[in-house]
């Protein structure tokens, strides 16, 4: 039987909290402890949306108009993000811009000549990218605004975006160090207009993340992109079809919403904010139908059994070095290997794994015992990792000249956030 994970002495001591445990406060995120302040960004951005809204009335199809719309709160995404860098509530400042899209509607449709159709689209472009909950608000007040716009001349197809679905198809790609996936699902309209597939780009180097995502015609082409997106380390990644919903388990671990803010974020995850969880939430709904839901997310930081790992090691260690390692480092190393890790990436090691769990040490304690000894013992720990992972040789001293503080590539894992 295995056992429950020992507690690592000294660790409160020579180690600090991992740096993805930030504090609310410092990015003027909400609290459930303190009352909100409505952030002052709110009124400019849901303007800038409201006046572009024009460009909506060039979708000839609900792929389009999602994707205009998309692009339209991306950019106000990555201007808060980047520039703003407080109050960052964008599912509140979502539903704002939901009600001042279906005011300015109901105002303009007054008018004889009034602009209605541009912030009708945008609220029906809102119902295809919102999750399931902000899907219901636009809903709500397209449903208060159906009896004024009903007898306007509009689009059929306008009505289908709120009803996009996945197929239950999904494909997946993984680089050649295991800790990054690119996942590819399937998805249509009513009726099937419009198909496509959306890519997921994960990045499972360090705590589990969304540097990318995008709709694309067809596999081949998400896949081209994802390729492109991560460089080198998946020229030669191929799609495959997932036959097993544990290759999923990814999807039900990285970071989406509010309170997951890094401040590096690309275009693309901007543009993707709210449309990425909701397409989590789509391609679940189509797996749980098909008789195979995405499996049960469990802890990857609790209940942790580091004892296979720290046998492993002592034992290649002492085949190398003809002495015992450090227990208690060993120990510390491989808690800090496991937590926050899939496992199925356990046994994976990239440059960005390495550099990461470097930060982390650095926070440490630097004169502390078990920091010094876990550090002396982080690059033989790395290249036991590599040489199990069976990476080429070249990659493998690459991986070890990280983890003794080389930089690393431009062209290693690009695209992630760190």
């Amino acid at each position: 039987m295995s056992r429950k994970r020992k507690k690592k002495k000294g660790k409160s001591s020579a180690t600090s909290r991992r740096p993805d445990d930030f504090s609310l406060a410092s990015l003027g995120l909400r609290s459930p402890l303190s009352a909100p302040e409505r952030p002052g960004w709110f009124d400019r951005s849901i303007k800038a949306v409201l006046d572009q809204a024009k460009t909506l009335l060039e979708a000839r199809g609900p792929r389009e108009l999602e994707q205009l719309t998309s692009e339209l709160l991306g950019a106000q995404v990555y201007d808060a993000v980047h520039n703003v860098r407080r109050g960052l509530w964008f599912d509140w400042w979502f539903e704002e811009l939901v009600e001042a899209a279906a005011a300015k509607a109901l105002s303009e449709s007054s008018r004889p000549d009034g602009d209605w159709e541009s912030t009708w689209r945008l609220l029906h472009g809102l119902t295809s990218i919102g999750s399931p909950a902000l899907r219901s608000v636009a809903q709500t007040q397209l449903g208060r605004l159906r009896t004024v716009i009903a007898s306007r001349p509009h689009p059929d197809w306008v009505e289908h975006l709120a009803r996009i679905a996945a197929t239950g198809d999904v494909w997946r790609l993984r680089d050649v160090y295991g800790t990054r996936f690119g996942l590819i699902a399937g998805f249509s309209y009513p009726d099937g207009l419009d198909p496509s597939v959306f890519l997921f780009d994960i990045d499972a180097c360090g705590r589990i993340q969304l540097p990318g995502a995008g709709v694309f015609d067809d596999v081949d082409e998400a896949a081209a992109a994802w390729r492109e997106l991560v460089g080198e380390a998946a020229g030669a990644a191929q799609p495959r079809p997932v036959e097993n919903v544990e290759q999923l388990v990814c999807l039900t671990h990285f970071d989406l919403g509010d309170d997951h803010v890094v401040g590096a974020e690309s275009q693309s995850r901007a543009d993707n904010w709210f449309r990425a969880l909701r397409r989590v939430h789509d391609l679940s709904d189509a797996l749980r139908d098909r008789g195979t839901p995405l499996p049960a997310p469990k802890s990857l930081y609790r209940d942790l059994d580091t004892e296979p790992l720290v046998e492993e090691f002592t034992t290649w260690y002492e085949h190398k070095h003809g002495a015992e390692p450090d227990a208690e480092a060993v120990e510390t190393l491989a808690g800090e290997w496991m937590e926050g890790t899939l496992p199925e990436t356990v046994r994976s090691v990239s440059p960005h794994r390495v550099e990461y769990l470097l930060t982390l040490a650095n926070g440490w304690i630097p004169d502390h015992p078990l920091t010094i000894a876990t550090k002396a013992l982080f690059p033989d720990w790395v290249l036991w990792q590599a040489e199990h992972a069976g990476l080429p040789e070249h990659l493998v001293e690459h991986v070890v000249a990280v983890a003794n503080g080389s930089p690393r590539h431009a062209t290693d894992c690009a695209g992630q956030i760190l």
